[in-house]
C-alpha cells in the first residue's frame, strides 16, 4: 500500500527519544510513505452493516476503561472560553493564500469542543479502483469500494470489521496519533513551524536508511521538508475526526507550504464539490488534496499523471489516475461499531 509516512510529534517537555525508538519510528514512517502507485492509505477493511449480532459483539468487546484527563492540545478544551474577535475580513477564495487567510480567521475565532479521551472517531472512506485489466483509470471510476475504521481518541485502540465481525485491536495504527494532532497550535504559521520541526527530526538523521535500517543514506524525498510536511498534514486531516478550528488551522498551514498550488474546482468520489491544494512531484505527478473551502473538511485525495513517463517498467500516460479516495464520513461516537 502507498501510505503517508508515520511521523510522531513529541511535546517539547518530553525527553529526546533513544536511537532505538527513532529507528522503530522511522521504520513505521517509511512503511506509510506515499508512492505514485497504486495508492496511499492505511488498511481499510470493507464496510459491513452492523447487525444485531454485530452489535452484541461490540458490546462484548467493550472493556472497562480508565478515563484520562482532557486531551491536551491545539484547540484545547475551550468551550468555556469567550470567542475571540478578529478585525480581519474573510476573502473570496481565488487562491491558496486566500484560503490560508480565511482558515486563520476561522481557527482563531472558532470555539472548538474537543472529544473525550475514551470516545472514538468513526471514519468511512471510498476508494476508486484505479487499475483494471492492466489499464490505469482515466476519468470517473466505474468501481469503488468502501472501508471504515474506529479509533479511540487517547490512541488506546482501534476497531474494524473483519469477516463480518467487529474486531477490537489494542494500540494505534494511525499515521499520526490523535494526541500529537491535538497538541498542535491553532495558529497556522505556528502549526506549520511545528510540523517542519517534527519532519526535520526524522529527515535530518543520515544514520538511518530509507527502510529504517542504520547506515544507509537519505534519499531526496527524505530531505524534502516541504513534501513531507504536505504529507504529514494530509495524514492529520485524512485519518481523523477533528473540530472545525483545528481543522481550519491544518488547512491554513497546508496552503502556506511553498510550491503548494490551488485548483478552483474539483469533485470527489461522493460527487461533493470542493477545491484542491496540490503539488507536482517529480515533474510528472500531481498530488491533490480535496478540501471544502467553507468548512475546511478533508474530502479526499487524488494523484494524477501530468507527464508521460515510464516508472518501474510501467508506461504512465498524462491523465492516468494513480490513486483516488474520499473521506465521506468523520464523526465522534461513544463506542466502536456506532456510526453516529
Amino acid at each position: 500500500m502507498d501510505e503517508l509516512q508515520r511521523l510522531r510529534k513529541r511535546h517539547d517537555a518530553l525527553p529526546d527519544p533513544t536511537e532505538e525508538t527513532i529507528a522503530d519510528a522511522r521504520s513505521r514512517l517509511k512503511d506509510h510513505m506515499r508512492r505514485p502507485v497504486p495508492g496511499k492509505k492505511r488498511t481499510w477493511h470493507p464496510a459491513w452493516g452492523l447487525s444485531l449480532a454485530g452489535a452484541a459483539t461490540a458490546a462484548v468487546l467493550l472493556v472497562p476503561l480508565v478515563l484520562l484527563g482532557p486531551l491536551a492540545g491545539g484547540g484545547g478544551t475551550d468551550e468555556d472560553r469567550p470567542r475571540e474577535q478578529s478585525s480581519a475580513q474573510m476573502r473570496a477564495v481565488a487562491g491558496a493564500q486566500d484560503l490560508a487567510h480565511n482558515a486563520a480567521i476561522t481557527a482563531a475565532t472558532e470555539r472548538d469542543v474537543m472529544p473525550k479521551p475514551h470516545q472514538w472517531s468513526y471514519l468511512k472512506e471510498l476508494n476508486a479502483e484505479t487499475k483494471v485489466d492492466g489499464a490505469r483509470l482515466r476519468g470517473t471510476p466505474k468501481e469503488t469500494s468502501a472501508g471504515e475504521v474506529w479509533s479511540r481518541f487517547d490512541d488506546w485502540g482501534y476497531a474494524d470489521f473483519r469477516d463480518g465481525k467487529l474486531s477490537l485491536n489494542k494500540g494505534s495504527e494511525r499515521t499520526v496519533d490523535y494526541r500529537d494532532i491535538f497538541s498542535l497550535p491553532k495558529n497556522p504559521d505556528q502549526l506549520l513551524a511545528q510540523v517542519y520541526k517534527t519532519v526535520g527530526k526524522y529527515a535530518s538523521r543520515p544514520t538511518l536508511g530509507p527502510s529504517g535500517s542504520k547506515g544507509g543514506p537519505l534519499n531526496d524525498e527524505d530531505q524534502d521538508y516541504d513534501l513531507n510536511a504536505f504529507w504529514h498534514i494530509e495524514a492529520c486531516l485524512r485519518d481523523s475526526a477533528l473540530p472545525t478550528g483545528l481543522r481550519a488551522a491544518l488547512v491554513g498551514a497546508l496552503a502556506k507550504i511553498p510550491d503548494v498550488r490551488y485548483g478552483a474546482s474539483a469533485v470527489d468520489l461522493a460527487k461533493r464539490p470542493g477545491i484542491t491544494l496540490y503539488r507536482i512531484r517529480g515533474g510528472y505527478l500531481r498530488e491533490e488534496i480535496l478540501i471544502d473551502p467553507t468548512t475546511y473538511e478533508y474530502l479526499g485525495h487524488r494523484d494524477i499523471v501530468v507527464k508521460d513517463l515510464t516508472e518501474d517498467g510501467e508506461d504512465l500516460r498524462k491523465g492516468d489516475i494513480m490513486s483516488w479516495s474520499s473521506l465521506v464520513k468523520a464523526v465522534v461516537v461513544d463506542q466502536p461499531g456506532r456510526r453516529s
